[in-house]
Parts: C-alpha cells; sequence; structure tokens
C-alpha cells in the first residue's frame, strides 16, 4: 500500500555513469555572481569518491575585472584530499560542494563566470 508518508520506491534513482578516477568537477555559485569552483576525483569507493579541489585558471573578459571564463588549473590542487558521498543525477552523478552547491562532471568547456558585487 502506498501512502504520503511510506512512498513505495520501486524505481530508485541509479547512476548510469558513474565517478571515474580523472572526472573534473565544477560547481557554480554565487550570491549576484557565478563562480566556477572546481574538484579533481582521484578515488572512488562505494557511494563515495575521494577528491581534490583544483585551482581556476581565469582568463578576464571585461566588465573592470567582473567577467571571466575559468577553467580548471588540473596541474595544481588546493589542499588536501576529501571524501565526498556522490549521489545519481540524470545519467551522471553529483557531489554535496556545500550546503549551497554541488559538484557536477565538467563538459570541458571555459565557463562564464561574473561577480557584480
Amino acid at each position: 500500500m502506498n501512502s504520503i508518508f511510506s512512498p513505495d520506491m520501486q524505481n530508485k534513482p541509479t547512476v548510469v555513469y558513474g565517478p571515474q578516477v580523472g572526472d573534473i568537477l565544477v560547481s557554480i555559485s554565487g550570491y549576484e555572481a557565478s563562480i566556477a569552483s572546481w574538484a579533481k576525483v582521484v578515488g572512488v569507493t562505494g557511494k563515495s569518491v575521494k577528491i581534490v579541489r583544483l585551482p581556476a585558471d581565469n582568463k578576464y573578459t571585461g566588465g573592470g575585472g567582473m567577467e571571466w571564463t575559468s577553467t580548471p588549473a588540473t596541474d595544481r590542487i588546493k589542499g588536501d584530499t576529501e571524501t565526498k558521498r556522490f549521489t545519481p543525477d540524470g545519467n551522471s552523478y553529483r557531489v554535496k560542494y556545500a550546503s549551497y552547491a554541488s559538484y557536477y562532471v565538467w563538459n570541458g568547456k571555459p565557463i562564464s563566470c561574473y561577480n557584480y558585487h
């Protein structure tokens, strides 16, 4: 029997294209801004990934330094290795970055960013 209090979860979401070592992840967030944050998958264990954060390689495009394109600087890391859970997202997966943002698999194209504060 199904109810709003105990729904029958016959079709739970699954990850079709799961995490692999080497995946580059991006999170885009900001208050009145769009700022890319980067990470790289360095390990996969069950339902978790081990990631290292990557610095951004920004190319300023105008707007008095308030607009730029961002790509990951894959030859450097920031900080220590972190273990984070991943969850299904469409055919892929996402990794929670903070209470307000998640990492997604990067499509390889530069990310347009801005910060008008």
